[in-house]
């Protein structure tokens, strides 16, 4: 008797184990619909690092994958803002093009292509690869046939390209990986450089930001240099709302002025190096792809900063902890102003983001982020990580910069940085980079802005 309870109760753990992992791998399990016919290879980067293959080869209509979003959700356990990063589909069409698309929940994806390969595909050397007996001895057959011209390890997509057949076949890490990273990232920063009879004594600012749960995180992806965005999650948690609107001006140190606001930030990085073979050119050549997407805000509540915080630990401070200073690379908007008789001009900057129709913020990428991505794709572009929020949600944000005391009658320079980049459905968008150059104009090598280089004698001067 006792042995019959003792089976009953064996029998009954090993059930209840048995539902519980399926209950966990049907959690894991999302579905998708392609629409189209291409070669597909769908990533999603794993919370323990490196890339997950979820899916490869020629896929249309309704797709099954069994994802990592279920570890995501397990490690991102907060209060905070957070997010999953959604699976990324690369893929091949037969006009011998490239898409890089994010594979959202219970949307279909479209499989049109975006870029000709020939314009973003680098030469490479041949990867190495594990080839199984049976491949093997279909690329012989293959050979001996005369059916196909693409290398071993390779099969045909138009008359030009072959592209990878099996990812699995690739030796190595250096295909694909991703990294997860934790740091301060600044979200909206100010410099001022001026001096002599141009120097600018007091500035006022008001800066602002507030995520809310209809924020969404964007992946910031980039093709050998072509800069894309595409839509990811909103997120889930509690609002974060930063302000930074001293009551009393801002003193200069002798004209020169540096401030940060800054969020904690935990993020991933992902590279792809997509092997293809030009039979044309008859050499290897690879597609270099990098994604970056905001997982968490590391941070919540209401938090008002004023100029006694400055330094005070990293929310504010007047230099910058993990990043470069954006650059005139990512695009500009530049205009000049001309103070009052008093010395002040007001609005010299103002942007209130919120009110309009979908909004995308970005801040640049850089710190060890920017050092990790390079050494694993050297010839990268710039990347930077991005916001959405639509005109019906409570995320805004606000930045208004002021000259209070400058030089009565007198002209400045303003660069104000913004970056174009374009949708996956080819729509261009321009997101805006809170990070702005005040200038006297008076360096003997005065910030040039394409072929505009002011001085401080003729706005108008040109190279």
């Amino acid at each position: 008797m006792k042995l019959k309870i003792v089976g009953v109760l064996l029998l009954t753990l090993l059930l209840t184990s048995a539902l519980g992992m399926a209950a966990t791998d049907f959690l894991s399990v999302e579905r998708t619909y392609l629409q189209g016919n291409a070669k597909v290879l769908i990533f999603q980067p794993s919370p323990e690092g490196g890339v997950k293959l979820l899916k490869q080869g020629h896929l249309s209509g309704l797709v099954t994958l069994r994802t990592e979003s279920k570890k995501w959700r397990e490690v991102g356990t907060t209060g905070n803002l957070h997010t999953v990063p959604t699976p990324l589909a690369i893929y091949f069409t037969k006009d011998g093009k490239i898409g890089v698309k994010s594979i959202q929940s219970r949307k279909p994806l479209e499989l049109k292509g975006m870029f000709p390969i020939e314009e973003v595909a680098e030469p490479s050397t041949k990867p190495g690869l594990r080839l199984p007996i049976t491949a093997r001895l279909k690329y012989k057959l293959r050979s001996l046939l005369g059916t196909s011209s693409c290398p071993w390890g390779y099969e045909e997509l138009n008359a030009r390209y072959c592209i990878i057949e099996n990812w699995e076949y690739l030796k190595d890490s250096y295909y694909a990986d991703s990294k997860t990273f934790t740091e301060w990232i600044p979200f909206m920063g100010l410099k001022v450089r001026t001096g002599g009879y141009k120097e600018i004594r007091n500035i006022s600012v008001s800066w602002g930001i507030q995520l809310t749960t209809s924020t969404r995180a964007m992946w910031s992806l980039n093709v050998d240099g072509i800069p894309i965005i595409d839509f990811g999650s909103s997120y889930s948690g509690s609002t974060l709302k930063v302000s930074y609107a001293p009551q009393q001006e801002i003193v200069t140190e002798n004209g020169y002025l540096d401030r940060y606001l800054n969020l904690p930030l935990k993020y991933v990085v992902v590279v792809y190096n997509i092997p293809v073979y030009d039979k044309w050119r008859k050499e290897y050549a690879s597609i270099p792809i990098a994604g970056v997407y905001p997982l968490e805000i590391m941070m919540s509540g209401e938090y008002t900063v004023s100029e006694s915080d400055l330094n005070m630990g990293h929310l504010l401070t007047d230099y910058l902890s993990s990043s470069h200073f954006p650059t005139i690379n990512l695009g500009t908007e530049n205009k000049t102003v001309k103070t009052n008789s008093a010395g002040s001009c007001q609005n010299i900057v103002f942007e209130f983001q919120g009110s309009s129709e979908t909004t995308f913020y970005s801040t640049p990428l850089g710190g060890s982020a920017a050092n990790w991505l390079w050494s694993k794709l050297p010839v990268v572009g710039a990347l930077s990580i991005t916001f959405s929020y639509s005109s019906t949600s409570n995320s805004a944000t606000t930045y208004s910069i002021d000259i209070e005391r400058g030089a009565p009658n007198e002209v400045y320079y303003i660069l104000m940085l913004k970056r174009n980049l374009e949708l996956t459905n080819s729509n261009n968008v321009e997101a805006a980079m809170y990070f702005t150059t005040i200038d006297d104009g008076q360096d003997s090598l005065p910030p040039c802005i394409g072929n505009f280089c002011p001085n401080s004698h003729d706005a108008n001067t040109e190279r």
